[in-house]
């Protein structure tokens, strides 16, 4: 998730505590707020938890030349920035974000090259900017250069596949996500749609043409929300791709 522009070794995976055993002292605290495990006994954990926790309920701090602005607030500090592969810093920041993205997630850490790797360029990365942070991200991928069927339709209410029906997409929504702080004020939402407006310059994607990967529950409620179908049987079904 290695070109020479770009520099991808990743970031420290915040979740792993390094406990002490030497120490009777030491033992694991568990953050009601960020729900990291660490140890207060010693200062790499104390440290990684903070800045963990800042990043996790508040966004990362956003410096104001990253990204290209693809939507702008009239009334208040707010924009939507779509991520340039070719500039280091900017891709460098977005991946720190992913990583805790993909811990809360549970997600995988290296599927970051189809948005980051100007070489395998096939979907991109937006993030909205709120008073200087990035508090939200959205990763789309390209889903037609690929040989295999991906597509599928998930029963919303069993999160069950409907066997033996391959739908075709054309993007898929890789990984979506808000900081705790700023979740329930609409920015997933305003990330999709100012995503499918900026996929391919002139052209705005039909939302039924855009997949899910695995959503989670939080996701699955978005996803009704934004481009469910409803069967004939009366049940909702969300586009998803595996």
């Amino acid at each position: 998730m290695a070109n020479t522009k770009i520099h991808r070794t990743r970031s420290t995976k915040y979740t792993q505590a390094h406990l002490n055993l030497c120490s009777k002292t030491s033992k694991l605290t568990k953050c009601p707020k960020c729900e990291m495990t660490y140890s207060t006994f010693t200062t790499y954990d104390t440290l990684t938890h903070r800045k963990y926790h800042d990043l996790h309920l508040k966004g990362k701090k956003w410096n104001s030349n990253w990204g290209k602005i693809v939507w702008t607030s009239a009334k208040s500090n707010e924009r939507i920035v779509m991520i340039r592969p070719s500039n280091n810093a900017e891709v460098k920041a977005t991946l720190e974000i992913m990583d805790i993205v993909n811990e809360e997630l549970n997600a995988p850490h290296d599927e970051n090259y189809f948005w980051s790797d100007e070489k395998k360029l096939d979907g991109k990365a937006f993030l909205y900017i709120k008073n200087d942070r990035a508090v939200g991200v959205v990763i789309i991928e390209g889903l037609q250069r690929q040989n295999e069927a991906r597509g599928r339709w998930m029963i919303y209410d069993t999160r069950e596949i409907v066997p033996n029906v391959f739908p075709e997409f054309v993007y898929g929504i890789s990984r979506i996500w808000v900081c705790k702080n700023q979740r329930l004020n609409g920015i997933a939402f305003k990330l999709l749609e100012l995503s499918r407006e900026n996929l391919i310059y002139g052209r705005v994607i039909d939302k039924h043409l855009i997949a899910w990967s695995q959503p989670t529950d939080d996701g699955g409620k978005l996803a009704s929300r934004f481009n469910s179908v409803t069967h004939k049987s009366g049940k909702l079904l969300l586009p998803c791709y595996i």
